[in-house]
């Protein structure tokens, strides 16, 4: 009997045993099961937006990219937005961005600063046919393309990956129209140099030159100010932006049907701070910024009508290209193919490979559905 009591105490051990060591397996499991599901870690981003929460971009892009990320993360990763410059001037975002007076340039405007971005400003140069939902396309395209630009780098290797920056592309511009506030092109001799036209980069530059127009640089955000002091008279600017910017009181005189091209800014970070996000949260920032984008895109096309009807009831006039003088036609045609060929030869001239650059945006262009003049389709 004491044998056989003996024997059920061993037993009973072993069971115990073997059931504590199932427990300590199962709580393993458990341990190693919670480990393989990320936890994101919460951050406040503080981000910077030049532009007023009235511009498309704020409405049809930052404002809802911002919101989804949030949503979605459950407020684990949040944002402080600032608006109209209010923390950062336009145009003024990749110094705050390096010395880390942000986290999130909203309004990174590479157009702006040519010196350190040569590439960007090849979406300013003129089209014939095309609108921001076309020019979005183009740009989601070409920021992914794995095409070789210069030195076996791409675009985006060459104007952000290379500077330490991690970039989405924000809404495009519907074309730019030439707008004055009094002032006619009636013949080609009202082009002149005592015409003072707002532009927004070299390209604008260079196609004030080839107009014959006195081009003065400057942020968008500075115009208003400009055209009210008759320090300007006209501006290269996209028509749905006019009531935001208190265009549409001052603006009496455009000229429609030639795409003076598309501006393009970036939503963009470090890459110390995109690095500092986990994969999850990466993931969902860049899917949200590529589909929100055309989203931004129809808003700026559905306002473009809502902003010239509004400009004509104050006493606006629109003329159409078609339907200006054949001289004055001409000369706006081929000055928008020249700016193609001086931009190229610029960059050219400093070591900078603008002839495959503007054959990039080109193609990203045609496939995306624009139409171009014949001697740019005909680059090689």
């Amino acid at each position: 009997m004491k044998k056989n009591v003996f024997g059920i105490l061993c037993a009973s051990v072993m069971l115990f045993l073997a059931a504590c060591g199932g427990e300590e397996t199962s709580t393993a499991e458990a341990e190693t099961d919670n480990a393989s599901n990320t936890v994101i870690e919460a951050k406040n981003l503080r981000a910077s937006s030049g532009v007023s929460d009235k511009h498309f971009w704020h409405r049809g892009f930052f404002q809802p990219l911002m919101d989804r990320v949030e949503e979605e993360t459950d407020n684990q990763i949040t944002f402080d937005a600032f608006t109209a410059g209010e923390l950062v001037g336009l145009g003024t975002e990749y110094d705050a961005l390096r010395q880390g007076s942000i986290d999130v340039a909203l309004t990174f405007m590479a157009p702006y600063d040519p010196q350190r971005f040569p590439y960007t400003e090849v979406v300013m140069l003129p089209l014939l046919e095309s609108d921001a939902n076309i020019a979005a396309t183009a740009m989601v395209n070409m920021m992914k393309s794995d095409r070789e630009v210069q030195d076996g780098k791409t675009y985006y290797d060459l104007e952000f990956g290379d500077k330490g920056l991690v970039a989405f592309a924000n809404p495009p511009t519907e074309p730019y129209v030439i707008s004055t506030t009094d002032h006619t092109f009636d013949s080609v001799s009202d082009f002149n140099q005592q015409i003072r036209i707002r532009t927004a980069s070299r390209v604008h530059e260079i196609l004030a030159s080839k107009l014959g127009i006195t081009s003065l640089s400057m942020p968008i955000t500075d115009a208003y100010d400009a055209l009210s002091r008759n320090a300007l008279d006209g501006l290269f600017y996209n028509v749905p932006d006019w009531i935001a910017m208190g265009f549409d009181e001052l603006i009496n005189h455009t000229i429609e049907g030639a795409n003076l091209g598309h501006f393009v800014g970036h939503t963009v970070m470090t890459e110390e701070t995109w690095e500092s996000l986990a994969p999850e949260v990466q993931e969902l920032f860049a899917t949200a910024s590529e589909e929100i984008i055309f989203d931004g895109a129809a808003l700026a096309m559905s306002e473009t009508e809502l902003n010239v009807e509004n400009n004509i009831e104050k006493g606006g006039e629109f003329t159409h290209l078609n339907d200006l003088p054949a001289e004055v036609n001409q000369h706006l045609t081929e000055a928008m193919v020249d700016t193609w060929f001086d931009w190229i030869d610029n960059l050219e001239g400093q070591g900078i490979a603008g002839k495959e650059m503007a054959m990039l945006w080109r193609d990203m262009l045609v496939e995306a559905g624009a139409e171009l003049p014949q001697e740019i389709l005909d680059i090689n």
